[in-house]
């Protein structure tokens, strides 16, 4: 089986190894990005099964990348994750606009990652039984679900 890889676009160096270390711990092969030209780049040269991008990044938001993943037919399969420091409802609803697939807001657990992945069908991996991975009924996560109308499912 191949092994997934992410790229994970992200400004902080700090955050970027932190986010790295845990992907790294559950088998994905991590690419990192640290700008959004860079990101771009990336995308199409290394055509990742998932995209955690960082809303504030340098030189091309993270609203900008996302835009063009979704609008271009040979990316836009490709899912992208916000894991951001903006949290107000306004936020979401730019995700929604530019075609996220999921949103997380700064700080969260590394848990979280891995039950969105899990859900948008990135990894089916076994967890560790000494993790806890919260479930969505238990109000850990938001995710944006990919329909017809894309909307945000709130679990509070």
């Amino acid at each position: 089986m191949l092994q997934k890889r992410v790229l994970l676009v992200e400004d902080s160096s700090t955050v970027r190894k932190i986010i790295s270390y845990y992907l790294i711990r559950l088998g994905i092969n991590v690419i990192e990005a640290n700008d959004g030209v860079e990101a771009i780049e990336k995308i199409y040269s290394e055509k990742p099964d998932l995209v955690l991008l960082d809303i504030t990044i340098p030189k091309l938001s993270g609203y900008a990348v996302c835009q063009q993943i979704k609008s271009d037919p040979q990316i836009q399969y490709i899912p992208v994750i916000f894991c951001t420091s903006k949290n107000y409802e306004n936020d979401y609803y730019e995700a929604i606009k530019y075609g996220a697939d999921g949103y997380l807001s700064k700080p969260f657990q590394n848990c979280e990652i891995f039950a969105m992945m899990t859900e948008l069908g990135i990894t089916k991996q076994g967890i560790n039984e000494y993790e806890y991975v919260p479930t969505l009924k238990e109000g850990c996560i938001r995710l944006i679900v990919p329909t017809h109308n894309n909307y945000i499912h709130q679990f509070a």
